[in-house]
């Protein structure tokens, strides 16, 4: 009977260990908001109403100069869900997975799936070439909901904006339109419906639950109330559209876009721009309401305390600047991305030090206690949200394809300047000093008192770049 009962004890104790060591891993919600830059009212934009990410920020860390490694949504999501750069995952367009450089990489939610967690992809998290290990749960953006309430819009704001005769193009010209629907009828509405599903699914055991909303990415359209909510008059529009203009002569031709998400036949008057800029930010309040869906189901379920929250957009967004209304640029806007981490243990604060979104996936790895594979690229994190005042990486890089002359570009960004070159210089350089003209209206690059600057930051490019290429 002794041994019965020693018998019984170990399994008590055993089975104890078990829960504890389960109960010690923490949860881990990665959301992913499309096109989101950093237009929310704690990153200084206090025109757009974003109370749910503002709150998630305050209790967190936010961190204020975050850079993206690609502007476009397949490579960029391809870099921070395998923690490498695009010169790695060679996936630089829409329609190439990274499985074809790297077979064998384990992905941000492949790790967790192989440390035993419960899995899930809920929305648009990759952008193709996705896990090749099925998750647990994996549903993807009814993207033909959005399409439907945006036409029916459209046609109610505007019957004389028609799509273009196929020859150049169908679509309208004004991607944007405030409507009437419900929200329920928006695409991420059922978003966040499908997380908090997964989260009543997942409340019992160690999960990773990747979240991908799908606006603010043009259209920019969401409920007329969220229209409402933005007073369009209090809105700044980029020195492009005010009296005067800005001066494009001098650009790289390598670092405009000919067309944009927006603004597809004919360039918006300034009345048109203020639209535009109230509808992205209309959009993104909306977004922010299904984001605070999730996280008040995390509340409810007593998981807030438990759970790793990481809040990022895939890329930024030009809002104007420069004449854009568009990603795929190396310039500030597109390139400056919001990020914020909020998890047990961490206390809220700003940082102000230069990160990278390539240091998402070691961060979070190494925050559940994960050993990231050798393959990620990036840098963890947790010193600087143990201590957000830390100093952060001495420069950040981005890459990016010309749209229209198919040039490669790399950006050097450092804490004050910004280097840009084109097919290694010969299709252009550009550099940029934010404390004297944070707007990037004056390129130094052919200042001879900036070929000194210019010649260290190719120096760290060539040296970063053979890192990150290298087998």
């Amino acid at each position: 009977m002794k041994y019965l009962i020693a018998y019984f004890a170990f399994l008590f104790a055993l089975s104890s260990s078990v829960f504890a060591v389960d109960a010690a891993k923490p949860n881990v919600l990665f959301i992913i908001v499309d096109d989101l830059t950093t237009t929310l009212s704690c990153y200084g934009m206090p025109e757009v109403r974003t109370p749910n990410m503002d709150a998630l920020a305050a209790r967190g860390v936010k961190f204020e100069h975050a850079y993206c490694q690609f502007a476009l949504c397949s490579p960029t999501r391809a870099s921070f869900l395998t923690g490498c750069y695009p010169e790695s995952t060679k996936v630089y367009e829409l329609n190439r997975s990274f499985r074809d450089a790297l077979p064998d990489v384990v992905t941000m939610p492949e790790l967790f799936q192989k440390a035993g967690y419960a899995t899930g992809s809920i929305g648009k998290v990759f952008h193709g070439g996705g896990p090749i290990t099925k998750l647990d749960v994996q549903i993807g953006a009814a993207l033909n909901m959005d399409s439907e309430v945006f036409e029916e819009a459209k046609a109610a704001n505007d019957p004389s904006d028609k799509p273009r005769p196929k020859s150049k193009g169908e679509g309208f010209n004004r991607a944007y339109a405030a409507s009437s629907r419900s929200p329920t009828d928006f695409t991420d509405c059922k978003i966040a419906s499908d997380a908090i599903a997964t989260l009543d699914q997942f409340k019992d055991k160690p999960f990773f639950l990747a979240v991908g909303f799908i606006r603010p990415h043009s259209p920019y359209v969401a409920p007329k109330p969220f229209f409402d909510g933005i007073d369009k008059t209090r809105l700044t529009l980029p020195p492009f559209y005010r009296e005067g203009g800005e001066d494009m002569k001098l650009m790289p031709k390598a670092a405009l876009r000919p067309n944009n998400n927006c603004f597809q036949y004919a360039n918006p008057t300034v009345d048109e721009a203020r639209d535009a800029m109230q509808a992205y930010l209309a959009a993104t309040s909306f977004v922010d309401t299904q984001v605070g869906r999730v996280l008040a189901k995390l509340r409810e379920l007593h998981l807030d305390e438990s759970t790793i929250v990481v809040l990022t957009g895939d890329h930024g967004y030009q809002l104007g600047d420069h004449g854009l209304w568009a990603k795929q640029t190396l310039f500030e806007g597109a390139t400056h991305v919001p990020l914020i981490i909020a998890a047990p243990g961490v206390k809220p604060g700003v940082c102000a030090g230069l990160v990278e979104q390539v240091d998402i996936y070691p961060t979070v790895a190494a925050m559940a206690g994960l050993k990231a594979p050798k393959t990620t690229q990036g840098r963890t994190l947790q010193p600087l949200l143990n201590d957000p005042s830390a100093k952060g990486k001495q420069v950040v890089f981005s890459t990016m394809v010309s749209t229209h002359t198919k040039l490669i570009g790399h950006s050097v960004r450092t804490d004050r300047f910004r280097y840009i070159e084109w097919d290694e210089g010969r299709g252009g350089q550009q550099l940029y000093d934010y404390e004297t003209d944070p707007e990037e209206l004056h390129n130094l690059a052919d200042k001879p008192m900036q070929a000194e600057r210019i010649a260290r930051m190719k120096s760290r490019l060539a040296a970063h770049l053979k890192a990150v290429t290298a087998p």
